[in-house]
């Protein structure tokens, strides 16, 4: 066997909980950025006569 059953579960919960984080951060960063947008597009409408 390459690796051992005990560094085979460790790649395993590491690479899930890597792959989570990736996740979760690039919902927030896609949230912030809708916000962001959303708010740019308000005031473009309201300075718009």
């Amino acid at each position: 066997m390459l690796y051992s059953f005990e560094m085979q579960m460790m790649g395993v919960i590491l690479l899930t909980a890597m792959a989570a984080g990736g996740i979760s951060l690039w919902l927030k960063r896609r949230k912030e950025r809708k916000d962001l947008e959303n708010i740019a597009s308000k005031d473009d409408s309201e300075n718009s006569p």
